[in-house]
């Protein structure tokens, strides 16, 4: 029998949200929750990942919207916004990993506009990440998929000091790569510091 983890948003506020930020090309953003008029746009982001690119996320489709809403609007999500068009430049949704007496471990799932790549997103969204999954209640997080072939994401983990738990031989069919390896990292959140 597959995990059945119940759809459930936080009732937790996180006092430092919305956080102002600044992107390489000086462009301000503001990272800040995910609100139901941006689904269009996130939605539009995710499926050209995983439909187009194929790469980085094990699904093969998501152009189907509830589909979509099932898989990263389950739990808790977030954005990155573009302050002065109010675009979507990338989000990410954290929720527990495994269901009942793991759920105090969550997992994360990242996705930048392809127009906004390489100007510093990720790293922007990602430099919060850890202190909102703590502060939402959670353990730890692991991520179960981390192909070896997104060498920014497995650098980025690396860098954020992830520990590398093992290696699935041929996780995925990648499109275009073929059965391609990943890495599971974890991160112990107890660890992090208190400060805002």
């Amino acid at each position: 029998m597959a995990y059945v983890i119940k759809k459930k948003k936080s009732d937790v506020i996180l006092p430092y949200l919305p956080f102002d930020g600044l992107l390489k090309d000086g462009r301000k953003v503001v990272l800040d929750y995910y609100k139901d008029e941006d689904e269009a746009q996130v939605h539009a982001i995710m499926k050209y990942i995983v439909n187009e690119e194929g790469n980085s996320y094990p699904q093969e489709d998501l152009a189907n919207v509830e589909d979509f809403r099932s898989y990263y609007l389950s739990h808790d999500v977030f954005v990155c916004r573009d302050v002065t068009s109010g675009d979507v430049l990338g989000s990410f949704y954290v929720k527990p990993n495994f269901p009942g007496r793991c759920s105090h471990i969550c997992n994360a799932g990242f996705a930048v506009k392809k127009s906004s790549r390489g100007l510093g997103v990720g790293k922007f969204m990602v430099g919060h990440y850890l202190q909102i999954a703590r502060d939402l209640g959670y353990q730890s997080s692991f991520f179960n998929l981390v192909f070896v072939s997104n060498e920014a994401s497995v650098s980025l983990w690396r860098s954020m000091g992830f520990t590398e738990l093992g290696r699935v031989p041929n996780a995925g069919n990648l499109k275009g790569r073929g059965y391609t390896d990943a890495i599971q990292f974890y991160y112990d959140l107890t660890k992090l510091d208190k400060k805002v």
